[in-house]
């Protein structure tokens, strides 16, 4: 059984080289036929790590993030959906958010867009179980070192209405994937 699991987790392994492979050189041949252009993309899909601070008592809320964006209109508003899940006070928070931004590119491989836009938080933790509502404010800088493949980082801040306003810090980043 062992035997079977270690052919099978190499076969996939090889696998994924084989595939890692051709598409590094698919890209190097996409990026040498537009080497002057920037790089755009329709769609964009980032998975990674989250994590949020409490201003008002300096809890500190680590998890995961997903996020999906798009052009909504070319060179100048790009949506994203993005939902993320924290621990807190043993228990979860889900922020769901919506945030519009306007895309600034810097290099050919690198952009900055700035963002606002609504966010639902769910809190089920032994203290507090409800759905809140708030904003936040982001900055959202994405780096694309092939054509497909790139990384993000996004701190915001965000200010939420629970029994009372709630401010916090934070940010998401991880790896994105683009067509």
């Amino acid at each position: 059984m062992t035997d079977r699991l270690a052919r099978a987790g190499a076969a996939t392994l090889v696998a994924a080289l084989v595939c890692r492979c051709t598409c590094a050189l698919a890209d190097d041949e996409e990026q040498r036929k537009d080497s002057g252009r920037y790089i755009e993309h329709a769609i964009v899909v980032g998975a990674g790590g989250a994590a949020e601070l409490e201003l008002a008592d300096g809890s500190l809320h680590a998890g995961a993030n997903v996020m999906i964006e798009w052009d909504a209109i070319e060179d100048w508003l790009e949506l994203e959906i993005e939902a993320s899940i924290l621990a807190a006070d043993s228990g979860t928070e889900t922020p769901i958010g919506l945030t519009l931004k306007k895309p600034f590119r810097i290099a050919r491989g690198a952009e900055v867009m700035v963002g606002a836009g609504p966010e639902v938080v769910s809190v089920h933790t032994p203290a507090t179980k409800g759905t809140f509502f708030g904003g936040q404010v982001v900055l959202d800088f994405m780096f694309w070192p092939t054509r497909r493949l790139g990384l993000w980082i996004e701190p915001s801040c965000d200010l939420v209405a629970r029994d009372r306003l709630s401010t916090a810090i934070g940010g998401t980043g991880g790896l994105l994937v683009g067509w």
